[in-house]
């Protein structure tokens, strides 16, 4: 593959971007540091509060926080997090002094009241398996308009950019390549379900109906490791939340290449009721996107509304109604051959054959929450959410000039479930506990049409698929020292359903599913063995069933494909200004069916497989205003048993053996910045006989911005990127074979400029 710039001349610039910057600057006092747990873990979304004043923070996923602006004299800070003791902190702030401290909060039996999403009861300082946090403060960093480029801030995540306009992107994660396209990943928004049973893909989740500036956090599970997820959640699970309550009022405005606008606003208020303070917590969210495209017929636009009411019923209990809504409507150009991928003329034309691609989609989604507290230790959550959702995908798949298939799904959820979140003492030791019930029901009705220029022809596919489910999964931590803190977990699934095919021209077909379950087990321990040193060890099993069709097939004996994670992992925080992580693991299947291409109703039996790798992720801030991350990521991939020996020994597909990220950012006391991107994904196989592979990529990006409140991005700021500093000659998504491979060619060096602005 081309690479205008090797590494060496990237570093360069790199230094030459560093030695730009000045850190003599000072303007106004500030107050930066970290809050612990007693076992010296980090603790996240701690409110910080300046007593008597209106500034306050919370802190990050490494227990970070940053106040700025402070004028001189005394002040009291406030510190509080559920199920922690409230912490006062006096101290004195001089003019233009840059203050850092250190506080350590004691774990206490406090009510749960704020808890609104199921499993915060369990703390992060306790987890036993790998969880990768994306923080509203990360977002706020990045200049990002579409969801899932998230993710690449993850050790070990690769995203597989398809570029075909409303077609949801993949993702590989924990070597299973299919994540959010081919159901090997499960994808939630708020607890509602963006998997799709039977529809485009089984398991397909498309994350264009988030709102990234409504965006809380994001959570990335490792493999399928957590009670809280079941047949999805082979790679892991990306778990979004959306911002509950608070008084805010955020707009964002970017402007970029190829006519690309996007619009975000976002907005919260908490209402008194009477005495009682507030008892209405309302928000809204709403984006509009629009862009014409790299390439030719690749115009997309879309609009996403999101709104959530809460009311405080007593002070025991409360309601939230969330409503969300999606519409969108796009082109696509097609994936084009490796001579016009090599052809600086042709690049941005569509594939010949690919002519009238395109779509359309329309998703809504309501859900009820019901809370209740019974005493300080004990929260009962219950929910219901409804789904309906249309998506129309006009593509070539075959069709001779001129001509297309359309593939038009409808699909409706009903879904319910409750959980129990508990903190007590036993024996003299913190008990976190979650125990959990839900059921879920999903109707797809399938049709395919052979059409000529977006008009229907002849139906080729009639068929409706129903699948029901019921989950139960309980979860303990127990804080028996800093030393031995076990978790031990168990999730138990049954699944019920049907299959009617009315095709034209042929024999209806009707089955059942045959009483499908699983039990999955889950086992860790985590430790502090001293000071800035947690250790973690997990044992987890997961499953998937048989794709499609070939669940309801009788006579047929598919159970669920078994999965088995070995995980081992450690933190290291020497210093207040570093930290490291790093996890491997042993990822075992039974008997995988895998498709490729994702999408293609395509599949090959990869039969007993082995995934092993090992994620690092390392965090410096040696100096205020300059943050460095950096991650890697190394991962073997080998089908261990099947029943076409040809394959055996042979790795899978669309997993890259090693990605190395940096992302560097400088900013000087008085808001000015500049940010560095950088992403090396390295060699991976595109074919099954492993004749074919894609050579990887390495890509830049540099941004300038200036801050409003300084070194944070806490109240907007400005900002202008060029991505693909470089210009790069790549494609995130490539296939084929070793004489035919297809390529979604990513957009040469491109400009952005936009605003975000905090009321």
């Amino acid at each position: 593959m081309y690479k205008p710039y090797s590494l060496l001349n990237q570093l360069i610039a790199l230094l030459c971007l560093l030695a730009s910057a000045t850190l003599t600057a000072q303007s106004g006092a500030s107050l930066s540091g970290r809050v612990l747990s007693e076992s010296n873990t980090p603790l996240e979304a701690v409110n910080i509060q300046l007593e008597g004043t209106a500034k306050g923070a919370t802190t990050t996923a490494d227990g970070a926080f940053l106040i700025e602006g402070l004028e001189a004299g005394n002040y009291t800070l406030l510190f509080s997090s559920v199920g922690y003791e409230q912490t006062s902190r006096k101290i004195n702030l001089k003019a233009g002094e840059q203050k850092q401290i250190k506080v350590a909060l004691r774990t206490t039996v406090t009510s749960l009241s704020e808890i609104y999403v199921r499993g915060e009861a369990l703390k992060a300082e306790n987890s036993t398996i790998t969880v990768d946090v994306i923080t509203l403060n990360d977002i706020r960093s990045l200049n990002i308009e579409q969801p899932l480029r998230l993710i690449e801030q993850v050790p070990g995540v690769d995203l597989v950019a398809y570029r075909q306009g409303g077609v949801a992107d993949q993702f590989s994660i924990r070597g299973f390549g299919g994540g959010g396209h081919a159901g090997e990943a499960e994808v939630t928004i708020d607890g509602v379900s963006l998997n799709e049973a039977e529809g485009h893909s089984d398991g397909y989740a498309d994350l264009n109906v988030l709102i990234p500036l409504n965006l809380k956090s994001m959570k990335v599970y490792k493999g399928p490791s957590s009670v809280l997820f079941g047949r999805f959640a082979q790679g892991g699970t990306l778990a979004l939340d959306t911002r509950k309550g608070g008084d805010y009022q955020d707009f964002s405005f970017t402007a970029s290449s190829f006519n690309t606008l996007d619009a975000q606003f976002a907005l919260g208020r908490e209402m008194d009721l009477g005495e009682r303070q507030d008892a209405i917590k309302a928000n809204l969210a709403f984006q509009l996107f629009r862009t014409d495209g790299y390439a030719e017929n690749a115009n997309v636009l879309r609009g996403n509304i999101a709104g959530r009411i809460g009311y405080q019923i007593t002070d025991k209990t409360d309601i939230a109604l969330s409503l969300r809504g999606h519409g969108s409507e796009w082109n696509a150009p097609g994936y084009i051959g490796e001579e016009q991928f090599l052809d600086e003329d042709r690049r941005r034309l569509q594939d010949p054959n690919g002519e009238n691609d395109g779509g359309a989609k329309s998703f809504y989604s309501q859900r009820l929450d019901l809370n209740h507290s019974f005493n300080d230790g004990l929260r009962l959550l219950v929910f219901g959410y409804a789904v309906q959702q249309e998506f129309t995908r006009f593509a070539k798949f075959g069709s001779a000039p001129g001509g297309q298939t359309e593939r038009f799904n409808t699909r409706d959820v009903y879904a319910a479930g409750a959980s129990l979140n508990g903190n007590a003492r036993l024996l003299g030791s913190s008990l976190n506990w979650i125990a959990g019930l839900e059921y879920y029901s999903e109707e797809t009705d399938r049709m395919r049409w052979a059409t000529s220029d977006r008009i229907r022809q002849r139906q080729t596919e009639d068929r409706l698929f129903t699948i029901q489910s019921v989950s139960a999964y309980a979860q303990g931590e127990w804080e028996l020292s800093r030393y031995f803190r076990p978790s031990v977990g168990l999730r138990y699934d049954t699944y019920n359903g049907s299959f009617m095919a009315n095709d034209p021209g042929q024999a209806a077909v009707s089955d059942d599913i045959d009483g499908l379950y699983n039990v999955s087990p889950k086992v860790g321990i985590r430790s502090t063995v001293y000071s800035g040193v947690d250790l973690r060890a997990s044992v987890s099993n997961g499953f998937s069933l048989p794709n499609s069709a070939l669940k309801y097939t009788a006579g047929i004996d598919l159970g669920p494909v078994q999965l088995w994670q070995y995980e081992v992992g450690a933190t290291y925080r020497p210093l207040e200004w570093l930290e490291v992580d790093a996890a491997g693991f042993v990822l075992n299947t039974t008997n995988e069916i895998v498709e490729n291409p994702p999408g293609s109703l395509e599949f090959i039996n990869a039969g007993k497989t082995q995934r092993t790798g090992i994620e690092t992720k390392a965090s410096i801030s040696p100096v205020n205003g300059l943050s460095i991350t950096g991650t890697f990521s190394y991962i073997e991939t080998e089908i261990l048993d099947n029943p076409e020996n040809t394959l055996e020994g042979k790795g899978l597909v669309g997993i890259p053996q090693t990605i190395t990220t940096l992302n560097l950012t400088y900013t000087l006391p008085m808001g000015i910045g500049a940010n560095y991107r950088f992403r090396d994904v390295g060699e991976y196989f595109i074919s099954n006989d492993n004749a074919a592979s894609y050579e990887g990529y390495t890509v830049s990006h540099l941004a300038v911005f200036y801050n409003f409140n300084k070194q944070s991005a806490n109240d907007g700021r400005l900002f202008f990127e060029i991505q693909n500093l470089f210009d790069a000659r790549y494609a995130e998504s490539v296939f084929g074979s070793v004489d035919a491979r297809s390529f979604a060619p990513a957009p040469p060096r491109n400009y952005s400029f936009g605003i975000s602005y905090n009321f």
